[in-house]
């Protein structure tokens, strides 16, 4: 399966899809982050109990993660630019690398939510069906086409952890502009 899709989609397409697969998955947690909270509400499970609060904290309205997105989406836009113009110039990977790590992160939290939850929650959809296929392919033709090492991933993961962190500014830009 994977082959016929690197014969469809070739890197330089995969890099541009990045900022789109990322507004498809972030739309689907922006239309349901607030009926999702209020089902939730009273639950009795401490994990539960937990998310909810942090996320509050974070920003749970629609339109405070709209904010956050629209950053997100700045830096991953910039991100998928970058790369698609370095890349013809054997130009490097890391940032998109680490990007793309933590979208199989927050896809793989979208699935543990999901069962400590035991129900829907916002973005598990376009997780299971969109990001993960998405990003399996992209690391495949990465490794094919000699872009990705074990260097790469290794020294990906902390750019990574950096990364988290320039994402949460948005949060903050959320909560500060959206009260």
């Amino acid at each position: 399966m994977l082959g016929v899709l690197h014969q469809l989609l070739d890197l330089k397409t995969l890099i541009w899809l990045f900022p789109i697969f990322f507004i498809f998955h972030d739309l689907e947690e922006i239309i349901t982050i607030e009926s999702s909270m209020a089902a939730h509400k009273d639950s009795k499970a401490n994990f539960v109990q937990r998310t909810l609060k942090m996320r509050e904290k974070l920003g749970s309205t629609a339109a405070q993660l709209a904010v956050s997105a629209t950053w997100i989406l700045l830096i991953i836009s910039f991100t998928a630019v970058m790369t698609a113009h370095s890349s013809s110039s054997g130009g490097g990977f890391l940032l998109f690398t680490a990007i793309l790590n933590l979208f199989v992160l927050q896809s793989f939290m979208h699935i543990v939510q999901t069962i400590m939850f035991r129900g829907y929650t916002p973005g598990i959809i376009t997780s299971l069906f969109l990001l993960i296929p998405y990003c399996l392919v992209t690391y495949s033709s990465l490794v094919e086409s000699g872009q990705l090492d074990w260097h790469l991933i290794f020294i990906s993961l902390p750019v990574s952890l950096i990364m988290i962190l320039v994402f949460l500014v948005g949060n903050l830009l959320g909560r500060y502009f959206i009260r």
